[in-house]
């Protein structure tokens, strides 16, 4: 084989195998990019599947419920197309469109949900903030508008002021249950006037009267017991005072009585 031939098998050689590195780290980078977009995708999955499944049933409004569901929409249909052969993504985006579907047809704004225990209000606050910051990231993405980002934020303000007055109202009445009338009056108090300066009027007056009773009737049972501490400090008083007379009396007694002896 001549030089000639030797030098230009050398140079198709060391093309091929330039050409080989360069699809290998092309395809080796869109792994991991596709790796990157698969996780990142799963993990805004589990995040809005613990938003829909943190709220308890009637407590989110429909447009936010709207909102959460269509965004896990168009994460299942992007994670069905990358993943095609897991089922579970399909299954998914089944079940969310089904859920979809029945929040389109429910157009009449649910009543009120209260929320009963430490637990659930715990998990309802990580979900609102959760739901908040979402709202935030689609806005500075140009994905809603400066009104629809405002409107949504306002809806979750509301939220969190019903999240902490049902916060106080039960603080009141594990309080009320303890025997602790003046701190569950206390809570109650701090209800009524948080939702009377945060809440929006033709909203709040139905549970600003319930709250109201119950802070009510708490200082008229405070007041009874009062009166009857006093009551019962002021029958203490004359028993000591009968006490005392008595004493003095049997002093005095057994001086007469002395001098009857001496006499």
């Amino acid at each position: 084989m001549s030089t000639v031939s030797v030098i230009a098998t050398i140079i198709v050689l060391l093309s091929v195998l330039v050409c080989y590195a360069f699809v290998a780290q092309t395809v080796k980078q869109k792994r991991e990019q596709r790796n990157r977009l698969l996780a990142a995708l799963k993990s805004r999955s589990r995040s809005f599947k613990f938003i829909l499944n943190g709220f308890p049933e009637g407590f989110l409004p429909r447009e936010l419920t709207l909102l959460v569901q269509r965004s896990l929409i168009e994460l299942c249909e992007q994670l069905t197309r990358l993943e095609p052969k897991d089922t579970t993504h399909m299954q998914d985006l089944q079940s969310i469109s089904a859920l979809l579907a029945e929040t389109q047809r429910h157009t009449k704004p649910a009543s009120p949900v209260t929320l009963e225990s430490p637990q659930q209000i715990k998990e309802v606050k990580i979900c609102l903030e959760e739901l908040h910051r979402f709202v935030l990231q689609l806005e500075n993405k140009n994905g809603l508008s400066r009104n629809q980002a405002d409107t949504y934020r306002n809806q979750i303000k509301q939220l969190a002021l019903q999240l902490t007055v049902d916060g106080y109202a039960l603080q009141g009445r594990l309080a009320q249950q303890g025997g602790k009338i003046k701190l569950a009056a206390h809570y109650y108090d701090l209800a009524v006037k948080l939702l009377i300066r945060e809440g929006k009027a033709g909203k709040i007056e139905d549970r600003v009267a319930k709250l109201k009773a119950i802070h009510t009737a708490l200082i008229e049972q405070l007041a009874k017991e009062n009166e009857k501490e006093a009551a019962g400090e002021d029958e203490q008083i004359e028993q000591e005072e009968i006490a005392d007379e008595w004493d003095k009396f049997g002093e005095d007694n057994s001086e007469w009585k002395k001098k009857n002896i001496y006499d």
